[in-house]
C-alpha cells in the first residue's frame, strides 16, 4: 500500500492552481479551472478538470480514487494506459519514485504527453496536454542531478478551449475488465 519515499504530489489547490510539488520545489502548471466533471462508479470516484494557464494553454487534470475496500488492479502507468482507451505503446521520459512522465500513443496513432503521480494503490492523479517543449522543460526541472531523460520521438497533442478529455472512462472498463479490484491488505485474510 505504501510506495516508500514519496517526493512528489500533483494537486489542485484551494486557489484552483494545479501545482506539482517535488522534493522541496513547486511548479505551477495551470491557474484557472474552465470546467469540472465528476464520475461516480460506486467504488471509484473520478474528477476531471479542464484547466488553462495565463498563456492560454489548456490541460486536463484527472484525479481517480477508490474507496478503502478497493484498489487499482495495475500500477499507475498501466492504469493510465488503460484509461486512455487501452493504449499499448509508451515512451518513458522520466521516472523517479512516484512521479512518471510518459508519452502515450493512442489508438488513433496520435501521442499525448502525460505526467502521472501515484501516491498509493488507491489514488492516481495525472495531467496531460503539454507540448513537447513544455514537457521537456518540466522533465528537466524535476530530474535529479545527472538522471537521464528519454527522447520524445513524436509530437504530443496540444489541447485548446474546445478540446474534450482524451481519457475514456466506461462502466465496462471499471467493472468488467477490471480497472479496480478488492484491496489486498497486508497480512491477508
Amino acid at each position: 500500500m505504501f510506495t516508500g519515499c514519496l517526493t512528489s504530489s500533483l494537486n489542485l489547490d484551494k486557489s484552483n492552481e494545479l501545482v506539482l510539488k517535488y522534493n522541496d520545489n513547486s511548479l505551477l502548471l495551470s491557474n484557472e479551472v474552465l470546467d469540472k466533471n465528476s464520475l461516480n462508479y460506486k467504488d471509484l470516484f473520478v474528477d476531471i478538470y479542464k484547466l488553462k494557464n495565463d498563456k492560454n494553454r489548456v490541460l486536463f487534470y484527472e484525479k481517480a480514487q477508490t474507496t478503502l475496500q478497493f484498489e487499482f488492479n495495475y500500477g499507475s502507468l498501466y492504469s493510465v494506459m488503460y484509461i486512455f482507451d487501452f493504449s499499448r505503446k509508451y515512451t518513458d521520459i522520466y521516472r523517479r519514485n512516484n512521479l512518471r512522465l510518459v508519452q502515450l500513443q493512442l489508438k488513433n496513432k496520435t501521442n499525448v504527453n502525460v505526467l502521472i503521480q501515484a501516491s498509493d494503490t488507491q489514488l492516481i492523479t495525472y495531467t496531460y496536454g503539454f507540448s513537447n517543449e513544455e514537457f521537456m522543460k518540466i522533465a528537466n526541472s524535476v530530474k535529479d542531478g545527472d538522471d537521464e531523460l528519454g527522447v520524445l520521438e513524436h509530437e504530443g497533442i496540444v489541447l485548446n478551449d474546445s478540446s474534450k478529455p482524451l481519457s475514456t472512462w466506461t462502466d465496462k472498463m471499471v467493472y468488467f475488465a477490471p480497472l479496480i479490484t478488492p484491496a489486498r491488505y497486508l497480512g491477508g485474510r
